[in-house]
């Protein structure tokens, strides 16, 4: 006996949940940049104006590296990018780390892109100083949630 209300009837469109601004899931096509994402040891958050689009971030990145070698060491959420590294010690990882912001801020540099020095973090030890939340999911994807996220602010006592 089938009841109209039985879950077998419910469409998967109609159960999967929106998720919120503030939250997005990381499915790189290289495992490796996920993994590279959850071991991460060094981290820089940029934060670009809120006018930019992220699609504009996009293609600043994209123009300037190839989009498989950009994965691995730095993403974008809305109008933030992540830069993260994981591999070498010490200095070595430093050197690689700040290379690979030099090659962001030349791409926005580039397609004049601006920053909001406000919401920028440099060379955290940890992904949750650099303003986010990360949760490793199945199939190397990873829940990745903007702490910093201004627009998701929720304090009644702000007057901004």
């Amino acid at each position: 006996m089938t009841f109209p209300d039985s879950p077998s009837k419910v469409t998967s469109s109609a159960i999967t949940p929106a998720l919120p601004d503030n939250v997005c899931i990381f499915s790189p096509a290289d495992p490796n940049a996920a993994s590279a994402l959850l071991n991460g040891r060094i981290f820089t958050r940029l934060t670009a104006s809120i006018q930019t689009e992220p699609s504009k971030l996009s293609a600043a990145l994209r123009n300037l590296l190839r989009p498989e070698a950009c994965a691995v060491f730095c993403l974008i959420h809305r109008n933030a990018i992540l830069i993260f590294d994981s591999n070498g010690d010490g200095e070595d990882l430093q050197n690689l780390h700040h290379e690979h912001f030099r090659l962001v801020c030349l791409a926005l540099k580039d397609a004049d892109i601006g920053l909001d020095v406000s919401g920028c973090i440099l060379d955290a030890p940890n992904v949750l100083q650099a303003g986010f939340q990360l949760d490793k999911m199945n199939h190397g994807s990873v829940l990745m949630i903007d702490l910093m996220d201004e627009e998701n602010d929720d304090d009644p006592d702000s007057d901004d």
